[in-house]
């Protein structure tokens, strides 16, 4: 993007470099032209026995209409016009202004004052000369329809990196989404067996251990051992369920629920500081209920354990279910709010790592999206937003 700018950038300046040369080159033409006129009247009017005649000026004209003059006058020295051939521009023919050249109506306007040789009863006289200037316009032409096709070659140069630089984003966006859900599914498939193979001896385990610590008697230094067994054995337990519960990958069911009730059930379930605001929830919307509370159970358990209270919210925005759940914690910095979606990623002391990424996959077979922001009061804000089915 930065290489094909600055190509568009140096093409501009390029071009309007070159225009504005061109525009100093057609100066130049027009005032060569207008010398040229000048002299060429000059020896016309030598040729005269004395102050030249209406008739004497229009074969002037005629001679160098091809040169570009349009309008040729003589003004006394009361800058009254004697005679004349053509058509001037403007009706300040014999104005008082002293400039040698002027610009009138895209005609050049050259006066010739002192005509010495031009005498009549002791009076001096002017000329005033108006020309086309004919090549210095076609430079000027020239040089403007330069500067477009430069433009719009740069605007063309533009927008094909533009589209590029978007091609290539999405083509990655799509390669690192098709790369994260091949490795969620190799993970998934380790997992599941995993979890298959460990769930049955781990049964036997904790049923066998539960059995011990119940025979043993209260206080032996046995029965601490035994019921320490049981409680690594339920941990165990909870990440095989964990394990199952992110390598599911059935079709969600969709149907019409009341998104305030569901929010609230769910999220006052917990144990903790739980404030929820459904004032602004719709009355139906269409999820899978069984799926979505248990993203709210996770979002909710994630925000207790990171700092109480927590407030939870639901409400419609943009025609998308909007649902919120904040904390008052340290908040989740900026490089790992992406990170914490992952599977097994976590920065609790205890726990997989896998609610936030069941989470994010339940809201994504939703068609909807969830991200993790500041919350204004300090701490997180999980977002998820749902469209209507």
């Amino acid at each position: 993007m930065a290489a094909f700018l600055l190509i568009g950038i140096a093409l501009i300046a390029t071009v309007w470099t070159t225009r504005s040369s061109v525009l100093d080159a057609s100066d130049a033409v027009r005032r060569g032209q207008a010398s040229a006129l000048e002299q060429a009247v000059r020896a016309d009017l030598a040729d005269l026995e004395g102050p030249p005649t209406s008739e004497d000026l229009e074969g002037m004209l005629r001679n160098h209409a091809d040169e570009g003059m349009r309008y040729l006058a003589m003004v006394d020295e009361h800058r009254r016009v004697v005679s004349e051939a053509g058509t001037a521009v403007g009706s300040d023919t014999a104005d008082s202004s002293n400039e040698r050249f002027r610009e009138i109506g895209g005609r050049l306007r050259l006066q010739v004052r002192r005509f010495r040789r031009l005498k009549d009863g002791g009076r001096n006289w002017r000329v005033i000369i108006e020309l086309e200037p004919i090549q210095a316009t076609k430079l000027r032409d020239a040089a403007t329809r330069s500067l477009g096709i430069g433009a719009i070659a740069a605007a063309s140069l533009l927008g094909v990196a533009i589209v590029l630089v978007l091609r290539e984003a999405r083509r990655n966006a799509e390669e690192r989404e098709r790369e994260r859900e091949r490795r969620l599914a190799t993970l998934g498939e380790m997992s599941a067996v995993l979890a298959h193979e460990i769930k049955n001896p781990l049964a036997s385990l904790k049923g066998n251990a539960q059995l011990l610590a119940s025979m043993l008697p209260a206080g032996e230094k046995s029965k601490t051992k035994a019921e320490r067994v049981v409680d690594e054995a339920v941990r165990l337990e909870q990440l095989t369920n964990d394990l199952l519960r992110f390598v599911r990958t059935g079709a969600i069911r969709r149907e019409r629920v009341d998104p305030g009730a569901l929010v609230h059930e769910a999220a006052t379930s917990m144990p903790g500081d739980v404030e929820v605001d459904t004032t602004h929830a719709p009355r139906t919307w269409s999820l899978d209920a069984a799926r979505i509370r248990e993203v709210v159970v996770n979002l909710v358990d994630n925000a207790i354990a990171a700092g109480q209270p927590v407030t939870a919210s639901v409400r419609v925005e943009n025609k998308r279910l909007v649902i919120e759940v904040a904390d008052h914690g340290t908040g989740v910095p900026e490089d790992d709010r992406e990170k914490i979606f992952e599977a097994f990623f976590t920065g609790k002391t205890q726990g997989t790592g896998l609610g936030l990424a069941v989470a994010r996959r339940v809201i994504e077979q939703h068609g909807g999206t969830i991200v993790v922001l500041e919350n204004p009061g300090g701490g997180a804000l999980f977002r998820a937003e749902i469209p209507e089915s």
